[in-house]
């Protein structure tokens, strides 16, 4: 019995490592981050970083954008760069706004935005 609750705290210890957990609370624990489409890029004079997070067997692509500046975003101003942003990293089929799965952080300075393609 000893050995099955040191077994159990040390996989929950190791389960709350910062590094284990995702960085933002805008991603869900089954999304699947595709490394290889993070880009930094720069629209109208601010820098922004995004990422691309799927979930597997599933069609939306949710990209994650986040400000470097850290100053709030505006959704409808960021659609069209993320929208040119995953057209070549996985799309196969016209480019379809999935606004119904937006999220954003409480001071909007990270949002998720959803797409279909």
């Amino acid at each position: 019995m000893k050995g099955i609750i040191t077994t159990i705290l040390v996989a929950a210890s190791l389960l709350a490592l910062p590094g284990m957990a995702a960085q933002s609370k805008l991603i869900e624990r089954g999304w699947v981050k595709v490394d290889e489409n993070h880009a930094e890029l720069e629209h109208a004079g601010r820098s922004y970083a995004l990422d691309t997070y799927i979930v597997m067997f599933q069609q939306p692509y949710y990209i994650h954008v986040r400000s470097k500046d850290k100053q709030p975003l505006e959704a409808a101003e960021l659609v069209e760069m993320a929208g040119e942003y995953i057209k070549p990293r996985g799309c196969t089929q016209p480019l379809e706004r999935r606004s119904d799965l937006d999220r954003s952080s409480a001071d909007n300075s990270e949002l998720v935005l959803g797409f279909q393609c």
